[in-house]
């Protein structure tokens, strides 16, 4: 082997142990980058505040999935585990906000609970024709813990309502660690909520939710013994069958989601199960549905009760 092959081999030796000199220095250069990132992650984790829009979180999970946020079991419970996942030293701020004379919550379970309630009167109007105050109350308290409390370096949303992006925006502007707890199945489609908060969780996954799918048919024999049942009790008083009654009574009777029982009630109407007719109550007249006498399905289930009943009353 000559000089010149000696010398090409050992420049090119050099040059191997060079590139491996840069790719070890890359390596600890991307840990020590991670591990800043995590640390800092961490230490923003110490001071935490959490806000929960409980008209926004309650509704969704009720009416949807019958899942009740304050959950008897505590794998299933919005603030115990909130709890268990940011720790009781760091958490400094937690509040909730709702119209809670028309939520259905325990008071004393959220207190218990080290919640701050803050009741949000909303016109005294239902869940579904309400004006929502409560997001804007939390969004001004959020704001002003930003001076109230400057150590507060994590703010926790739980939330599915788009109303709450500017805030989320502001506080990423404001050098603040923003999360976000959300009901992926009922965040606004037009816009993606989770891109204004660095984590994003979803609540069905977080709280366990048992999500079902529901066969509407397998509940409309019941639901016609329910209304018919109804019918009979209230025929001699003033007491009508509006839809909001309807759909609470069958969500409740069936053991159903309130999203389910509606569902459920527009195809006894879209299959003329059940019909429009309207009972005077203090001479002003009230929409009230009745069942069908004349579907083949009402009469076959009427006449099966009532030749039950038959039986029933014969071995008496």
């Amino acid at each position: 082997m000559d000089e010149k092959q000696v010398k090409d081999n050992e420049q090119q030796e050099e040059e191997k142990r060079i590139e491996a000199l840069k790719f070890v220095g890359d390596i600890f250069s991307l840990s020590a980058e991670r591990a800043y990132k995590a640390m800092n992650t961490k230490n923003k984790m110490e001071n935490v505040a959490i806000f929960v829009d409980y008209d926004n979180v309650y509704w969704g999970l009720m009416n949807s999935y019958k899942h009740d946020p304050d959950h008897e079991e505590p794998d299933k419970n919005l603030f115990i585990k909130l709890w268990e996942h940011f720790g009781r030293d760091n958490i400094r701020l937690f509040k909730v906000y709702g119209d809670f004379q028309q939520i259905r919550t325990s008071l004393t379970s959220l207190q218990r609970k080290r919640i701050q309630i803050r009741h949000v009167y909303a016109n005294g109007k239902t869940e579904d024709r309400r004006k929502n105050a409560s997001d804007i109350e939390l969004c001004i308290d959020a704001i002003e813990t930003t001076y109230k409390d400057p150590s507060i370096t994590c703010y926790v949303f739980v939330t599915a309502d788009s109303d709450m992006i500017p805030i989320m925006s502001r506080l990423m502007y404001k050098g603040k660690y923003v999360i976000l707890y959300y009901n992926k199945s009922s965040a606004p489609k037009g816009i993606d909520i989770t891109n204004y908060a660095h984590e994003s969780w979803d609540l069905l996954e977080f709280l366990n939710v048992d999500v079902k799918d529901y066969n509407l048919e397998d509940y409309v024999d019941e639901a016609i013994r329910y209304i018919d049942n109804w019918q009979k009790e209230n025929e001699n008083n003033e007491r009508y069958l509006g839809s909001k009654w309807l759909s609470n009574n069958l969500s409740n009777h069936l053991a159903i989601p309130l999203e389910i029982a509606s569902r459920l009630i527009d195809l006894l109407k879209a299959e003329q199960i059940i019909i429009e007719t309207y009972k005077t109550v203090n001479k002003k007249p009230y929409p009230n549905w009745v069942l069908n006498k004349k579907h083949n399905r009402v009469l076959a289930i009427l006449q099966a009760e009532g030749s039950q009943k038959e039986i029933a009353a014969t071995i008496e």
